[in-house]
Formats: C-alpha cells, sequence, structure tokens
C-alpha cells in the first residue's frame, strides 16, 4: 500500500472510531447530552493521540524512528521518494556518464 493509500486508511479508521463514539453517547432520538460532551472530548482526543503519537507523546525517538502509525507512514512516503529521485538521478548518469567513469562510481572494471 502507498503512503496515501496508508493515510486515508489511517484517517478513514479514526473517522470511524470517533462516530461509534458519538453512536454510542447519543439518546435514544439522537442527540447528544451536553455532559456527554467532556468524555466525548477525551476519548476523541486519545483516538487521535493514538496515531500520532506513542505512550509517552511522542512521535519520534532518538535516532528519528517513527513511535506511532501517522509518523510511520510520513516516513515511509519520505523514503519512497527519495529512492525514487536516486533512482532517476542514477538513470541519468549512467546514460551521460562515459564508461570509465561510471566504472570507476560503480567499482567495475573498464573492459577495453
Amino acid at each position: 500500500m502507498d503512503s496515501e493509500a496508508e493515510m486515508d486508511a489511517l484517517f478513514q479508521d479514526l473517522a470511524v472510531e470517533i462516530g461509534n463514539m458519538v453512536l454510542r453517547a447519543q439518546n435514544p432520538d439522537g442527540t447528544v447530552p451536553i455532559s456527554a460532551l467532556p468524555g466525548l472530548q477525551r476519548q476523541a482526543e486519545a483516538a487521535v493521540r493514538r496515531r500520532f503519537l506513542n505512550r509517552e507523546g511522542r512521535a519520534f525517538g532518538e535516532n528519528n524512528e517513527p513511535l506511532a502509525p501517522f509518523p510511520q507512514i510520513v516516513a515511509d512516503g519520505q523514503k519512497a521518494m527519495i529512492r525514487l529521485a536516486l533512482e532517476r538521478t542514477a538513470a541519468i548518469l549512467d546514460k551521460s556518464l562515459p564508461e570509465d567513469l561510471r566504472a570507476a562510481l560503480t567499482g567495475r572494471e573498464v573492459v577495453t
């Protein structure tokens, strides 16, 4: 799954979870009592935090490793963009550099 699809799934899951919270809090007539709002707010905040932060309230660790789902998706997307840029740059260089220079850069022997 690509980063965009993962992000969509993360937010879809969050919306469903919060929607279910509201449904559970509503009265038989479909209204949500004002007295239920602080609890709903705490529950919704906890649902958001679980996706963005770890239990200690951090998104990234000491070595910038992602500690929660959202930062992991962002990091994976960044890695994919960097990989694509490097692959395209390598392809351009492979086509434009002389064979002896390509061989020197890649550690291959030049066949003469």
